[in-house]
């Protein structure tokens, strides 16, 4: 916690400001971050310690045969061909999916696969949504891509399991207590998987893990330098952009024709009608608009209207885009083709040269919650991407002198699908995420150069229907930047895939925080691994609403667990309860997720008996109840210890703006700026990290206090509030109180603390950070 400054701080902060290793918000008007270039391996990753949770499971497959056998194993329900279940208070699902089914370019049983899943996903939707619990819900997707997720030079047997791979990271954006996983296999033994799932449906550690000759693998993200360009792309050069009369597909084209010369081949679904609306002003074209909405008599007639106009508005973009294309003298020329169609696709290829480049950037996305969307809705979304590729590469391997031209294939993924996208994007995930594996697939089956390139979002450029959520879940790449790269990575002739992200935005549910553990190398890794230092095991969460999570702190385990005592006994220090207490609260936001500030905790009460520690470890929950009140957002939370008895509560308070420190800060009489606290009593300090007692404070850093790798940073200094407990005088009762604590800017770094009215303020380099007012030690039992 960083007290003071955004529960979801801006990016980019200046050297010296405070930064939170909390969740992140960025500035409106100003979403643009540098990516970082990284690529995906597998590793041996061993199993966690399990957690025995019992759950009434449903077992979907297409293969009958194979399904029937894994949920006999596991005693669940069957979801089949020709076996649809009656009951649905499923705990649970495992989807294999097309698993057992052999792969054919060709072949369409995804379709139905992937509808059935959608089908009884959306039967346990609403109550998946309404369950707050974390510990019971769940949904796997069984792959069969080799056992390292595709991730190899080997065969890959089914490489449309990136369909549910995409589909099952996803889901958690819309079910934030749904646990979920990726198991990929190298075997489909009934018997073998069906024992696999039962381990792993047990503990929750990764998202994707896969099970290669029997070693368990994960996947790490490791950051990759820009690689060097080995093809050469010159005016007799073909490209072929699928979907790239718009958006990133067009802004490519326009690089690629200005920088090189070559003749582009942008494709959209329809012929560019010869209408007055095409090429009307936008003046006119908008009173035209205007009064074809307000024609519309009833709501199916709106409905249509506005689809009418949408698609309208889109070939008038393309419109525009070729219009100036044509004027700056580039050779770029559209033709209709709808990829999907593989006699569109094929009729195309025979009006064109043969491509040396061509890149599947067609894609739909269609912002709606799984819930709302038909099967058919959900199917036609990731067909785009899907059989797109398959009609694209079709052509390319029927004529030798097409495969012969060929330098690169390029598939246009997103981090939609690597790392599961916004609301409403489930099936645009799904059908990213499939790209991948079906380039692997090509590349090791055909030795096509197949690259799958994952994006964030574009700032203000692209297929994603809402700008301003989207930026809440990642930075985004500015287009001339992401020009660049995606030409860097065309001339580089690499197969494989490639990731480009910046910042991971605020809008995660803490359930999602797994899924990054092993983000080796990219600079949010410390931020996103000190958000779950305290965060510990998610009991509970309702989003915008409160968040139950517990903690195990052992006695000596780190510097700050081995400094404090209460009763000569090992005990949590104060300033580790409130920074536990705060971590915890941050999750808890207003609905939107809004830029918030922390203005202050009031009413903080500490049991000091409560804080003792075990020597095998002690467990602490914290529960934080968010709700809109007169003074702004408010965070009630309470840490009970492991025997009930309420370690801390205090009510935290968030407001919009940060608060504004007093400058220059009260002067104190110099009598009592070195005044030592006195401490004793039943409470002790060693002095040996959070300081001696003397109100001239140690700077104490995030690895003096935790030996983790990546330290949680505090955002009250640690000694400042030990400090001002102490100076209380001997605690005699079992209760300490603080009226009410306000953390500015810089509060995570207090020189000194001053007396002041009753309390403390806290200075650092002669500026005040923080103000600690009435801590007291009545013998009051804590309520």
């Amino acid at each position: 916690m960083t007290a003071g400054t955004p529960v979801r701080p801006q990016a980019g902060v200046t050297a010296g400001a405070p930064v939170r290793p909390h969740l992140v918000s960025f500035e409106t008007g100003s979403f643009v971050r540098p990516v970082r270039r990284m690529v995906w391996e597998p590793v041996p990753h061993p199993l966690p310690q399990p957690s025995l949770v019992e759950r009434r499971l449903l077992v979907i497959g297409s293969d009958a045969e194979l399904a029937g056998k894994v949920a006999s194993g596991l005693g669940a329900d069957l979801c089949a061909p020709g076996h649809e279940p009656e009951r649905d208070d499923w705990d649970g699902i495992v989807d294999l999916n097309v698993t057992g089914i052999p792969y054919r370019l060709d072949g369409v049983e995804w379709q139905d696969a992937l509808a059935r899943t959608t089908r009884m996903v959306q039967r346990r939707y609403g109550s998946w949504r309404a369950e707050s619990r974390a510990d019971r819900c769940c949904y796997v997707a069984v792959t069969a891509m080799g056992g390292l997720m595709g991730y190899h030079d080997g065969p890959i047997d089914s490489p449309l399991g990136g369909i549910w791979a995409g589909f099952a990271k996803c889901l958690p954006r819309e079910l934030p207590n749904l646990a979920v996983k990726v198991l990929d296999v190298d075997s489909t033994d009934p018997d073998g998987l069906a024992g696999l799932l039962a381990a792993e449906l047990s503990a929750w550690d990764l998202f994707e893990i896969g099970y290669r000759r029997g070693v368990r693998h994960a996947l790490t993200a490791l950051p990759s330098p820009e690689p060097p360009p080995r093809l050469d792309l010159d005016s007799g050069d073909v490209v072929l952009i699928s979907g790239g009369a718009r958006g990133v597909g067009f802004a490519l084209a326009r690089g690629l024709a200005e920088r090189f010369g070559c003749r582009v081949v942008v494709t959209g679904r329809d012929e560019l009608p010869a209408a007055d609306w095409l090429s009307m002003p936008d003046d006119r074209y908008a009173a035209l608009r205007r009064a074809r909405i307000a024609a519309a008599r009833t709501a199916d007639e709106l409905r249509k209207v506005r689809a009418t106009l949408k698609r309208e508005s889109e070939l008038r973009q393309v419109g525009v885009n070729l219009a100036a294309a044509e004027r700056d003298g580039l050779r770029i020329a559209y033709e209709p083709c709808d990829c999907v169609r593989q006699d569109q696709v094929d009729a195309l290829f025979a009006r064109i040269p043969a491509p040396s480049v061509v890149v599947h950037n067609a894609g739909i996305d269609l912002p709606t919650r799984l819930d709302r969307k038909t099967p058919e809705e959900v199917v036609r979304t990731v067909e785009v991407k899907v059989s797109g590729f398959t009609s694209l590469t079709r052509a390319v391997l029927a004529a030798p002198e097409r495969r012969a031209a060929l330098k690169v294939f390029c598939n246009v993924g997103s981090l939609a699908g690597r790392m599961g996208g916004m609301i409403g994007q489930i099936d645009y995930a799904a059908g990213n995420e499939a790209l991948p594996r079906l380039g692997f697939w090509a590349r090791n089956t055909y030795g096509l150069p197949t690259q799958t390139l994952c994006w964030p979002t574009w700032e203000r450029l692209g297929v994603i229907a809402n700008y301003d959520a989207a930026v809440r879940y990642v930075s985004t790449i500015d287009p001339a930047e992401g020009v660049r790269r995606w030409i860097d990575e065309l001339r580089s002739g690499g197969t494989g895939e490639v990731m480009f992200i910046g910042q991971v935005g605020g809008a995660l549910v803490p359930t999602q925080l797994r899924g990054f553990w092993l983000f080796t190398g990219h600079p949010d890794l410390p931020r996103l691994h000190g958000l779950a230092h305290f965060l510990g095991s998610v009991e509970a969460f309702e989003p915008f609403r409160s968040l139950r999570s517990s903690v195990v702190h052992t006695a000596g385990a780190h510097p700050c667990l081995a400094d404090f005592t209460v009763d000569g006994r090992p005990a949590l220090p104060v300033s580790v309860l409130v920074e536990q207490a705060c971590s915890v609260a941050d999750w808890v936001v207003p609905p939107g997720w809004p830029l918030q500030h922390l203005a202050s905790l009031r009413d903080v009460a500490v049991r000091p008996s409560a804080l003792t520690l075990a020597e095998k470890g002690s467990r602490f929950t914290t529960l934080a109840v968010g709700e809109t009140t007169e003074e702004g957002w408010s965070v009630r939370v309470s840490v009970t210890a492991e025997n009930g008895a309420v370690a801390g509560s205090m009510r935290l308070l968030y407001q919009p703006s940060p608060p504004a420190p007093p400058v220059p800060p009260p002067a104190p009489p110099p009598a009592l700026t070195r005044e030592t606290a006195s401490g004793g009593g039943r409470l002790d300090w060693s002095g040996l990290v959070l300081g001696t007692g003397d109100l001239r404070l140690p700077t104490v850093t995030a690895a003096d206090l935790w030996t983790t790798p990546f330290p949680p940073v505090h955002g009250i200094a640690p000694a400042a509030l030990e400090a001002a407990v102490r100076a209380t005088g001997p605690v005699t009762g079992d209760l300490v109180t603080i009226a009410r604590i306000v953390p500015w800017p810089g509060a995570q770094h207090v020189d000194e603390l001053l007396p002041a009215d009753g309390g403390w303020i806290g200075v650092r380099a002669g500026r005040q950070v923080l103000s600690i007012e009435n801590v007291a030690a009545p013998s009051d039992a804590l309520a």
